[in-house]
């Protein structure tokens, strides 16, 4: 029988809404085992991150899809990190705790954690970063120090916050394979071109131009110094634990990408994201 680590700070106040939304676009990911071993018990569950943990677009309209969110998400072809372990629980209700916000970058998470002071989760799973440098100018992407510097800041202002609680701070998804997917695609490349999103990236999408590809080439050196200063912030912060860059590793096909905006992951995308950052879950869990 498992029994419940002590009580961290206060309960779990806010809850989110997560229901009404169904996800066409994806099929349902490989049955996962989610029983062996004993992982220690939650009871809530907390997310920082941006729109990708809102499930935007993923469920075929460019709005936010809570549901579909890797993170805390209900839909049963998603196999969100809360319906894990739910599962591994034996079916026990998990309260989820939504710090995400479409358009985050890791100083306004910070902020935001600040703000829900008196807030408790028994696990807490951090994923921002992409939009420091998928911006709209390059002149606006973060240096890649001042990333490290803000991550570990965001790191040691949920641990002071939820003393107990474990965390997971999962690596960036590779976002040149967004462009690589779609970038054949006519009718893709044309509403990229017309987009304000990510032109760091998708910017003169359909370009071979020799200034292009460097602008490419320096934002993904950016995104792996990005990833490589979030395992050094977690180290530093007791408790905390990373995917090993497995998010970092997927790939993504266009079936993974929104067929809304051609931006953000579909529903298949987020269940891929789930089972990248399962493993990190269950061993910062114990399991």
């Amino acid at each position: 029988m498992r029994t419940r680590p002590p009580a961290i700070l206060s309960a779990l106040a806010l809850v989110l809404v997560l229901a009404g939304c169904t996800a066409p676009e994806a099929a349902p990911p490989a049955p996962t085992e989610t029983s062996a071993g004993e992982l220690r018990t939650v009871s809530s569950i907390a997310v920082v991150g941006d729109s990708m943990s809102v499930g935007m677009s993923a469920c075929g309209t460019r709005d936010a899809c809570p549901a579909a969110s890797w993170a805390l998400g209900t839909d049963s072809a998603v196999s969100s990190i809360r319906e894990r372990l739910v599962s591994a629980e034996g079916g026990a209700e998990i309260e989820p705790l939504s710090l995400a916000r479409p358009g985050a970058v890791v100083a306004d998470r910070v902020t935001a954690v600040e703000k829900a002071k008196g807030k408790a989760a028994d696990l807490v799973l951090v994923a921002v970063g992409t939009n420091n440098v998928c911006t709209s100018s390059m002149d606006k992407i973060t240096p890649v120090d001042e990333f490290g510097q803000t991550y570990r800041e965001l790191l040691e202002t949920i641990r002071a916050g939820v003393p107990d609680a474990p965390i997971v701070a999962t690596s960036l998804p590779d976002i040149r394979q967004l462009w690589e997917a779609g970038r054949s695609d006519s009718t893709i490349v044309r509403l990229w071109n017309e987009s304000p999103s990510c032109r760091t990236l998708l910017g003169d999408a359909d370009s071979d131009a020799a200034a292009d590809e460097a602008r490419r080439d320096s934002v993904m050196e950016t995104w792996a110094g990005y990833n490589a200063a979030i395992i050094e912030a977690c180290a530093g912060v007791s408790a905390c634990t990373t995917d090993d860059g497995a998010i970092s590793r997927i790939s993504f096909s266009l079936d993974d990408i929104s067929t809304a905006d051609h931006f953000h992951p579909s529903a298949s995308g987020q269940a891929k994201v789930a089972e990248a950052a399962w493993p990190a879950v269950r061993k910062a869990l114990g399991g």
